[in-house]
Formats: C-alpha cells, structure tokens, sequence
C-alpha cells in the first residue's frame, strides 16, 4: 500500500498530519573496548564497544547498558527480560529468539538485525530507530512507544495490541499480519507500511493511513462494520474480506 492519494485518518479527524517521531541519536562520545564477560544479570554497563560476539542462550536479565555500540552480535535465546537500555546503537545482531519483555529502550538504534520471534511486551520503548531490520514475529503487545521511527523494515508478523503509542512512524516498511486489540493511539503514520492482513481494525482508531490503503482496507471494513455492499447494475455482489477484522 503506497500513499499517492489524499491521506486519510482512521478515526476522528484532526485536521492537521500526523507530528514526526522526536529522535534523538545515541551519546557513544565515549566508547571503549570491552569483552562479552562484562556482561551479566542484573550489571550496569557503560561505554563499552562491543563486536562479533556470541552471547547466545546468556541470561542477561535486568542488565543496564548506557551508552553502548554492540556489532555482529549473536543473540540466540538470549535473556533481556527487565533490561535497561539507554544511547545504544545495536548493529546487525541476528537472533532466532529474543526474550526482553518489560525491558526499557531508549534513545537506541536498531539497525541492519534478523531476529525470528522478538518478545518485547509490556516494555517502554522511547526515542527508538529500527532501520533495515528483518524481523519474523514481534510482539509488541501492552508497550509505551514513544517518538518511534520504524525504517525498511519487513516484519512478518507485528502484534500491536494494548500499545501506547505516540509519534510512531514506519517508511518504507511491510508487515504480512498486524495484530491490533486495545490501546491507543496519537500521531501514529502507517502511511509507509504495506499491510497484507489487519486483525482488530477497530484499534486503528487515531492512526493515519493513505487513501489507497483506504481503498485496499475497505473489505475489511465492511467486514468489520457488517456492511453488506451491492452493485445494482450487476447484480448483488458482495464484499468479503481476505482476512478477519
């Protein structure tokens, strides 16, 4: 779904567009080497620069990392659960499964990463840049995002439900199903997202969306509205949707 019509907001209108994400890049002025054995449950790190290690299966749970760059990380099964994450920039991790709900992210830049499933829920997500990332599974549900910047990104799967979100941006992104219950949202542009299946379209609410993805989500909305749409002069057709609102 590009944005080549009119915009259009789902919800209210708010007569103006949507405001940016707020970023702010990461403080690294200090970066010093470093091992991967400094890093470990419950720890305070900072400064530390730190490339092509292997902290697979490592429980890092309740770990602060400040002010730190980690590149060509291995992050299989990794524990991050109640991190603390502040002026980080993460290059190129790749990780089958990554654990980090109720953690804390911000003014961090994901970047160039492969993650199959990423558990970051009921997590505080604030001043954050995910840039050409492949991500299979995200589980965003119940998180607080805040001035978030979402970059050549294909995500198969994003669940979004219960999420706080403000100032929230994707450009040029694509999610196969985006999964939606609850929450609320303000200035959230999903403009440059290509969604393929919508689950809880009612949850949209607030969010701005293009005019063709107005057109290509109208089956849906009629699902989800219970509308039932004919053409008088062709006889009674029916719009279904290809997936369930």
């Amino acid at each position: 779904m590009t944005a080549q019509r009119a915009d259009a907001v789902a919800g209210p209108s708010t007569g103006h567009s949507p405001r940016p994400p707020n970023l702010t890049a990461p403080d690294l002025s200090r970066l010093r080497g470093g091992e991967a054995d400094e890093l470990a449950a419950g720890e305070m790190v900072e400064d530390l620069r730190l490339a092509g290690a292997d902290l697979s299966s490592a429980d890092l749970s309740a770990i602060s990392l400040l002010s730190c760059r980690l590149s060509e990380i291995f992050t299989d099964d990794t524990d991050l659960a109640a991190a603390r994450l502040v002026d980080c920039r993460l290059e190129r991790l790749s990780s089958t499964y990554l654990h980090s709900p109720r953690s804390t992210w911000r003014t961090v830049e994901l970047t160039g990463s492969r993650i199959g499933a990423w558990e970051l829920y009921d997590a505080d997500v604030e001043s954050v840049l995910i840039e050409d990332c492949r991500l299979g599974f995200a589980n965003l549900a119940g998180t607080g995002l805040r001035d978030v910047l979402i970059r050549g990104t294909r995500i198969d799967e994003l669940d979004l439900s219960g999420v706080e979100a403000q100032r929230v941006r994707f450009e040029d992104c694509r999610v196969g199903t985006l999964r939606l219950r609850g929450g609320s949202l303000s200035d959230v542009d999903l403009r440059g997202l290509e969604m393929r299946v919508v689950s809880g379209l009612g949850a949209l609410a607030g969010a701005t969306i293009s005019g063709d993805q107005l057109a290509e989500l109208a089956p849906l909305l009629a699902t989800h509205l219970g509308l039932r749409v004919e053409d008088q002069d062709h006889g009674q057709k029916s719009i279904t949707g290809s997936g369930r609102a």
